[in-house]
């Protein structure tokens, strides 16, 4: 008869194996969320100057300094992450490798399975460094996505600072009456580049430099030069930023088509499999009824 306490050390164990998939799978956005963000105003988080970090948040920071870690700062400040939370989870990823062997061992101890007890010893440093990169890889995916975003929002804040241009406003007005219109992530990152310039008593092209640099996004580094020459040159830029959002529109779009020609070149092998299945499920019973 098979003990109480080993089917729920299975049960724990194969709840603990879901929820480690579950985490690692991409989650899918959330489309009330984000009709959410495009239909409001989003409301400014006053932040607390006494407000005290998380303790994982804090043991994160205390590991900024450990020797041979590469943080992806361009990265982190695309997707809007701190580098102590980074940390933190590069930490808690390696500890979860390193104490799941074990975990898996004593639960196949108590099933009586008789693995052994060396393999945990062994398997779970390398499960332990494996898992420490697994927080780079998330952050790179995701920060693509976030690249994608940012790219689209600056195509559509070339063409609002076009049309403010167009209306015979300032260069250092237009930049932010654009930013002051759209909504979103990028505007608001946008918005807050040049608060900061305007408090720092420097031109708003000066903030649209620091924030390109920050992101290394070189279309918004293309609006600082060219909103740079309007207001030093008094030069119209009007077709300079519509060509320029023109430009920008079509690398999107050459992008997402060599992502669909990709995507679509993938799919071939398993639709061939598939016409091989079927035509060998419908060929077999005749050819075998022939034969026999």
């Amino acid at each position: 008869m098979i003990s109480p306490w080993s089917v729920l050390a299975g049960a724990v164990a194969a709840g603990g194996v879901a929820l480690l998939v579950s985490e690692l799978r991409p989650a899918p956005p959330d489309l009330g969320q984000a009709l959410e963000r495009l239909h409001r105003t989003p409301a400014e988080r006053v932040v607390d100057p006494d407000e005290r970090p998380r303790w994982y948040d804090r043991i994160g920071e205390r590991s900024l300094g450990l020797r041979g870690v590469r943080i992806p700062y361009r990265e982190l400040s695309l997707i809007g992450r701190s580098p102590a939370r980074f940390m933190a989870h590069k930490l808690l990823f390696a500890l979860v490798g390193l104490v799941l062997p074990a975990y898996l061992g004593a639960t196949a101890a108590l099933l009586d399975m008789g693995l052994p007890f060396a393999l945990p010893l062994l398997v779970g440093p390398l499960l332990a460094g494996l898992f420490w990169f697994v927080p780079d890889a998330i952050v790179r995916g995701e920060a693509k996505e976030a690249r994608t975003e940012y790219l689209h929002g600056i195509a559509a804040y070339l063409e609002l600072v076009a049309l403010e241009r167009a209306a015979d406003l300032g260069p250092a007005e237009a930049l932010r009456r654009a930013a002051s219109v759209g909504r979103g992530t990028v505007f608001g990152r946008i918005r807050d580049a040049l608060d900061r310039a305007a408090t720092d008593r420097l031109p708003p092209w000066a903030g649209l430099d620091a924030l390109a640099v920050e992101l290394g996004l070189t279309p918004l580094q293309d609006v600082a030069d060219i909103m740079r020459l309007s207001g030093t040159d008094g030069a119209a830029v009007y077709d300079t930023l519509r060509a320029r959002a023109k430009g920008l529109r079509g690398e999107l779009l050459a992008e997402d088509l060599a992502r669909a020609n990709a995507d679509s070149e993938r799919m071939v092998a398993p639709g061939a499999a598939l016409t091989l299945l079927m035509t060998v499920l419908i060929v077999f019973p005749a050819l075998h009824q022939m034969l026999a």
